[in-house]
């Protein structure tokens, strides 16, 4: 039996540990081999560490520490998601603008569907002898600082030298978002190692798997088009209609959905599962969903306890804000007459939208025979006698109406952001011009660049911001309405992306100390418990520009650093080389270049650069 994932003392996991391998593997980006461990995924397992050993740094003082990470990273990355869904910050750090190219947000042909999807594709290889490995990483959580129930699966397999046919729907799914990537050649590897992985281990009361993806379609010469249904595989309802018992875990309901699970219960109270239990957000219920679930033999409507559901500090940046933990896990387990028991998991709600309109994933795991019953299962989530740990969910023993939020305000809101066509950047007397392209006027709707926080302007037709500095261009605009904001990437043309990152890198490190201090902590030993970097920034802020304010902070052990560096780790003169190349040259100085000339021929040519780079 799967162990029971709501104690809220010892099940959580963290991401760091979902983007975790065993012992000798290391992270590839988009199928690529690369020799040294430079992934987001480290970067990311180390802040977490970092944190628990550490819980008074702040965010502001971590993004010292993510540097690094996203420049080595930044734009071999890909985050697919559904445009307009960006929250925006309440910090606008420069070092966002590293991570533009990695964010791709896919534009549905309707505007009032979405893409929904919550799915990690990882490809990992052996250091030893090479060999591939994937990791599929299915969730039901979003990106974001909320403290929601949710569930994730990971799943690992080899890469073999056979098409396993099983696979495809992950390669399908891959297909379609690299649609929306201006490179979408880079993937290829990936998807073609992701169809010849031999089979992905599951845990001991599964014995089979099935990947769904839902609402996935293709583009050609006339424009984006639908799969059509002789080309689709099972719809929700083919799946969890018919059975005897339908478990159910969805914050998010439409009552036809619900109604065509439960054989329409409306024309024959005594049709549908004859088990019945549904979990869910009490903003959700309607008086109709309520009856459904307790109709029959059925256990009725749960809902979040009050216990768990008080304010958390949350932060975020700089700033600490408080979230509701509520319910956003979206699990379905089904047992039908003759057939195995099974169990989905993944980002579908059962709603109208997820059902039939929009982009979502599941993941199907079929259980053993005799590894798993309705009431197992039940128990699983609603424990009736666990003093120690208490019950997450309590049930609804009446319904009481209670007032839904406003989706039209939400629709009118979209329409704006996908009326958002483009926008290009002009030079102007030094700094420059952006102008944005939109459908047609949008009433009560305002724009501005996401590092421009002073320019606010209507969303009309053409949008232009004149004297829009260099560090301050983006390809990321914020659109607000009544109060109601969100973060959209627009493809720009004009943009002098590699002039623009030197001068927001310029600006991060913005003097000598702070550029020793950076080249100390691309040497350190263990590049990823590099907690005094903090430490030493501030003592370099504090020493003003300058050798003679410069300090000891840094400097006595720069060069024992570099032989060090040279004799065991010469690719990280690699990574030096290429902040050199960004930085200022009063920052760095004629003799710290020697310096580190001497070191890259010293190192015999071992990493990527010799002398002659310079």
């Amino acid at each position: 039996m799967p162990r029971r994932r709501f104690d809220q003392n010892n099940d959580r996991v963290d991401y760091g540990e979902l983007l975790s391998a065993d012992a000798y593997y290391e992270l590839d980006q988009h199928g690529q081999r690369r020799k040294k461990q430079t992934d987001y995924g480290e970067q990311l397992y180390a802040k977490q560490k970092l944190k628990t050993y550490y819980g008074n740094i702040s965010e502001k003082q971590f993004h010292k520490y993510y540097v690094e990470a996203i420049r080595r990273t930044g734009k071999k990355l890909s985050i697919f998601c559904n445009v307009g869904c960006i929250k925006v910050p309440k910090t606008e750090s420069r070092l966002y603008a590293l991570l533009e190219d990695s964010i791709h947000e896919v534009r549905m042909p309707n505007y009032r569907n979405n893409f929904h999807p919550k799915l990690w594709v990882l490809q990992y290889h052996n250091i030893h002898d090479g060999s591939l490995m994937i990791k599929i990483v299915t969730l039901s959580r979003n990106l974001t600082f909320d403290q929601s129930m949710d569930v994730a699966v990971d799943m690992e397999g080899f890469v073999g030298s056979k098409i396993n046919p099983k696979n495809q729907p992950i390669a399908d799914l891959l297909t379609f978002v690299s649609q929306f990537d201006s490179n979408k050649n880079r993937y290829k590897m990936l998807i073609e190692n992701v169809r010849r992985v031999e089979k992905f281990e599951l845990l001991d009361c599964f014995d089979d798997y099935e990947f769904h993806p839902f609402g996935i379609y293709g583009k050609n010469e006339n424009g984006i088009k639908r799969i059509s249904s002789a080309e689709r595989r099972k719809t929700p309802r083919e799946m969890f209609r018919d059975c005897y018992a339908l478990f159910v875990v969805s914050p998010f309901l439409s009552e036809t959905v619900v109604g065509d699970l439960l054989d329409d219960y409306s024309k024959n109270p005594e049709s549908g599962p004859v088990k019945r239990c549904l979990i869910t957000r009490d903003t959700s219920v309607t008086k109709r969903i309520y009856d459904s679930f307790n109709r029959r033999a059925g256990d009725g409507v749960w809902t979040i306890n009050p216990a768990l559901s008080s304010n958390d500090a949350l932060e975020d940046g700089d700033t600490f804000g408080y979230v509701n933990r509520d319910v956003h896990a979206k699990v379905y387990f089904t047992d039908k007459y003759n057939e195995p028991k099974k169990l989905y998991l993944g980002s579908l709600n059962t709603s109208n939208n997820a059902f039939d309109h929009n982009v979502e994933f599941l993941l199907e795991l079929t259980y053993k025979p005799y590894h798993a019953s309705y009431e197992s299962v039940r128990d699983d989530f609603i424990p009736a006698n666990d003093e120690k740990n208490g019950c997450p969910f309590v049930q609804m023993t009446s319904f009481d109406e209670i007032e839904k939020e406003d989706e039209e305000a939400e629709v009118d809101f979209r329409e704006a952001v996908y009326g958002v066509q483009s926008a290009e950047v002009i030079p102007n007397n030094g700094a420059f011009t952006i102008k944005v392209y939109c459908e047609h006027d949008f009433e009560g709707v305002t724009i501005r660049p996401f590092f421009v926080k002073t320019n606010i302007k209507p969303l009309t037709e053409e949008v232009v911001f004149e004297g829009v500095t260099l560090n301050s261009l983006s390809n990321m605009f914020v659109l607000t309405k009544d109060g109601a904001d969100c973060l959209i990437r627009l493809e720009v043309t004009g943009m002098p992306s590699e002039e623009r990152e030197d001068a927001i890198f310029n600006d991060i490190i913005s003097n000598r100390p702070m550029f020793m201090t950076y080249m100390r902590y691309l040497l350190d030993e263990d590049f990823y418990d590099s907690i005094r970097f903090e430490e030493l920034l501030s003592q370099s802020k504090e020493a003003g520009d300058g050798p003679e304010g410069y300090g000891f902070a840094v400097e006595p052990d720069i060069y024992e650093r570099m032989l060090k560096a040279a004799a065991e780790y010469p690719e990280r003169f690699d990574s030096m080389y290429e902040v050199v190349e960004k930085i200022d040259d009063e920052k760095i100085g004629e003799e710290f270049k020697q310096l580190l000339e001497l070191f890259i021929k010293a190192a015999g040519g071992k990493g990527k650069l010799s002398a002659e780079d310079f």
